[in-house]
């Protein structure tokens, strides 16, 4: 009895899986504005820092990491006031 080989749309070749190569480096989207405080710009900064931790979650993976970067976004004196200039 002949061995069956799934064919995908592009013959055999397609159906196989492409190795997965580990990510070193940070991916460059845009990152974030600096947050200044503003809450009507928060909904913004918010979708902002997600999509940027979620498509780098192979540089940030504790919540030390993730609450670090987030801070470095908030440098205007209202953003951050438990941290007088």
């Amino acid at each position: 009895m002949a061995a069956v080989q799934a064919a995908g749309p592009g013959g055999p070749q397609a159906a196989q899986a492409l190795p997965v190569v580990p990510q070193t480096r940070e991916i460059r989207l845009n990152p974030p504005t600096v947050f200044n405080g503003d809450r009507l710009k928060f909904k913004h900064f918010h979708q902002a820092v997600l999509l940027y931790l979620s498509i780098n979650n192979h540089i940030f993976h504790t919540d030390e990491q993730k609450i670090t970067f987030v801070l470095s976004y908030l440098t205007e004196k209202e953003a951050c006031p438990r941290f007088p200039s």
